[in-house]
């Protein structure tokens, strides 16, 4: 049996240009992968603790609505409140009623008292209350991320 050389050429180009090619896919995949790691895994959303204003800003025996945020400040005096303003029914965002004293779902109806405890129509429990502070410079400050279990007012 005679030596065939051109086809043993042939499949060592191949058998290289096989490997090289490879290599080089794996090298592009680690280097891309580098360069991933420098780009942060954050979701820029709105932060979850948030200044709210001056608590002069916010006028006696009404519901300021911070529409960015979902949230309702409330002032009765010197006390300050901070409700969430999505219905704990389906997730409507609650109104202010005519009257000026409460809350109403315009999806299903339901309705909210002035510190948002729930009292008629189908949502299951009471507006969330988030944590309020005053910050240094004397602006009220909301936090999300803390929802009180009483009703609690916040008094400047």
């Amino acid at each position: 049996m005679p030596f065939d050389t051109q086809r043993e050429e042939q499949w060592s180009r191949r058998f290289f240009l096989g490997g090289l090619i490879t290599f080089l896919v794996s090298v592009a995949l680690i280097v891309l992968g580098s360069i991933r790691s420098f780009i942060p895994n954050v979701q820029f959303g709105k932060p979850l603790r948030f200044k709210a204003g001056m608590p002069q800003d916010f006028p006696d025996k009404t519901a300021t609505y911070i529409e960015d945020q979902k949230v309702f400040i409330v002032r009765d005096g010197n006390s300050f409140l901070a409700l969430s303003s999505v219905c704990t029914h389906l997730g409507c965002t609650v109104r202010t009623d005519a009257s000026g004293t409460g809350f109403f779902c315009p999806c299903h109806g339901s309705r909210y008292r002035e510190n948002g405890k729930n009292y008629a129509g189908p949502a299951p429990k009471p507006l969330a209350v988030y944590e309020l502070s005053l910050g240094p410079g004397g602006e009220l400050i909301v936090d999300k991320r803390t929802t009180l279990s009483n009703r609690e007012t916040f008094r400047t």
